[in-house]
């Protein structure tokens, strides 16, 4: 816990003191960091709920959301932001990469990011992009520290993927399937295991995502309790070749997190591969018992995915 006791603090949030507030913070930055080699889940909070900020030294999700977008309630926003921002300064030590996910630039995130400029969370997550413009301004807004991740939710950034990443500063694509839905004109009752237009939808988000170097995370999956859909949405995307998906829940975060980290066969394998074709200096391709053939692309992948958890050989 980052509080030990929130009675005080509780009180001046339903006094709505922000003044209050922002002495706590005193102006700091956030302090801690963790830079997650291999992205597995990324929980949602709501930065209005003290209790789930209050857990945020805690939690096992590789990337933790900050929400300052759906789910609160537009009186809420500026005590949410703030509040945001100091638990961000008052955390002595964090286990996730650290994300606020402002409101549309249009709409109120425009100020949250000059806000933030002062906070210095990992990233912000810029919501509702059309276009690389969108992209352009919250990169200007954001201080060049800052990160800047996209929810891809509207059909004009879903056919734009491929142009989305203008800087190397946008790292992650978050696949808001919902929100996609509703501005294609499409049901959300389709958001089920086997529907085809859904796979369509995934596929194309990871290729798109992947082909210009931003890490695709999938959906978030609203029905929280059920934890036997969750994993099997997780399954389904790990086939396709996903690594991360969006979560609202510790127990999502835990399946997630499970599933999605290579088995210790992967990671033996590919530290095999690595080892004999880095064996010979003059090495383009080798045949072996055990792993078959393997040539320069096998070996970059192999040593890709040894690079991505941090593993050695």
């Amino acid at each position: 816990m980052i509080f030990e006791d929130l009675k005080e603090l509780q009180n001046e949030v339903e006094a709505g003191d922000f003044e209050a507030i922002e002495r706590r913070r005193g102006g700091r930055p956030q302090q801690a960091r963790f830079k997650p080699p291999y992205i597995r889940s990324a929980l949602m909070l709501s930065a209005h709920r003290l209790r789930h900020l209050n857990r945020l030294d805690s939690l096992e999700a590789d990337v933790v959301v900050l929400n300052l977008e759906d789910g609160v309630a537009p009186s809420l926003k500026p005590l949410a932001l703030r509040l945001a921002a100091l638990f961000l300064a008052e955390a002595k030590n964090i286990n996730s990469r650290t994300v606020v996910r402002v409101n549309p630039l249009d709409k109120g995130g425009r100020e949250e990011i000059e806000y933030l400029n002062t906070v210095l969370p990992d990233a912000v997550r810029i919501p509702k992009v059309k276009s690389s413009k969108d992209v352009e301004e919250a990169l200007d807004l954001a201080d060049e520290k800052i990160k800047i991740d996209l929810s891809i939710e509207t059909k004009e950034a879903f056919e734009a993927i491929s142009t989305l990443r203008v800087n190397e500063r946008v790292e992650l694509f978050y696949l808001g399937a919902l929100d996609l839905l509703a501005s294609l004109g499409l049901p959300q009752r389709i958001v089920q295991l086997h529907n085809p237009t859904m796979h369509y939808i995934l596929s194309r988000f990871l290729i798109k995502s992947s082909a210009i170097g931003a890490l695709p995370v999938s959906f978030v999956y609203q029905e929280y309790s059920d934890t036997e859909a969750f994993e099997n949405w997780c399954l389904l995307e790990k086939r396709m070749g996903y690594h991360a998906k969006g979560c609202i829940s510790p127990t999502q975060v835990d399946i997630a997190n499970r599933l999605f980290m290579p088995e210790a066969e992967e990671i033996e394998w590919a530290r095999r591969v690595v080892e004999l074709f880095e064996s010979d200096p003059d090495c383009s391709g080798f045949a072996d018992d055990e792993l078959g053939f393997v040539d320069e692309p096998i070996y970059k992948g192999a040593k890709k995915l040894l690079k991505s958890i941090g593993a050695e050989l």
